[in-house]
């Protein structure tokens, strides 16, 4: 879900600080993939963000392209790609914004509305997440990823089973084979829901992220 990663041979006495801190650095990657990725859906590996710098942690490319769009604020693709290593540094407002300005110069990337929908989850606007969302499956009505998070959000955080299961029959219908981030089918999720059971464990209530590509 991060994006690319500069270099001048450091004295030998500073490459095992820079190499603990490269591991550091992807370590935390990682974990910050694990929080977005489990059921709150991603797109991101099929649609990865454009132009990723060759080298540098993801802090430097956040001032590589906050350079970018401060010359050119017209460039689209380099406002989606600063909202998603924000997204991938767990700085949701500021992934929200640049998602916003992005939207501002093209507005019909149902993959974008999708990130900064869960993006508003994250910050506990959900009523924005869910019209994020609505957005995205009015530009394309197959956007999977977009129905998947939107049941989510109805279930989890807006307590609203009947939605939920509403949002996630529509997405079967679509895919039958469908699947949240787990692995597990959504036919098999709307079956628990309308059983005894109840609603799903907590752990599946995290969002798919579509990776916000152009």
């Amino acid at each position: 879900m991060a994006k690319s990663r500069k270099t001048n041979t450091p004295p030998p006495e500073k490459k095992s600080n820079s190499l603990a801190y490269g591991i550091v650095i992807l370590i935390a990657g990682a974990l910050i993939g694990v929080a977005f990725s489990t059921a709150f859906q991603s797109t991101k590996a099929s649609n990865p963000a454009p132009a990723q710098v060759q080298g540098g942690d993801l802090f430097s490319q956040i001032q590589m392209y906050s350079d970018r769009v401060a010359a050119n604020p017209q460039d689209g693709s380099a406002w989606v790609t600063l909202g998603n290593l924000y997204f991938d540094t767990d700085q949701p407002v500021k992934s929200i914004e640049a998602y916003s300005r992005a939207l501002a110069i093209n507005p019909d990337n149902p993959n974008v509305l999708t990130d900064m929908g869960v993006m508003h989850r994250a910050v506990g606007e959900f009523q924005k997440a869910l019209d994020a969302f609505a957005k995205a499956i009015a530009i394309n009505p197959g956007h999977e990823t977009a129905r998947m998070n939107t049941g989510v959000v109805l279930l989890y955080d807006l307590k609203d089973k009947e939605a939920a299961i509403a949002a996630w029959q529509a997405l079967v219908k679509i895919n039958p084979q469908a699947k949240n981030a787990e692995g597990r089918l959504v036919t098999e999720m709307i079956k628990q829901l309308g059983g005894a059971e109840g609603a799903p464990q907590q752990g599946n209530s995290r969002l798919l992220a579509p990776g916000g590509g152009s």
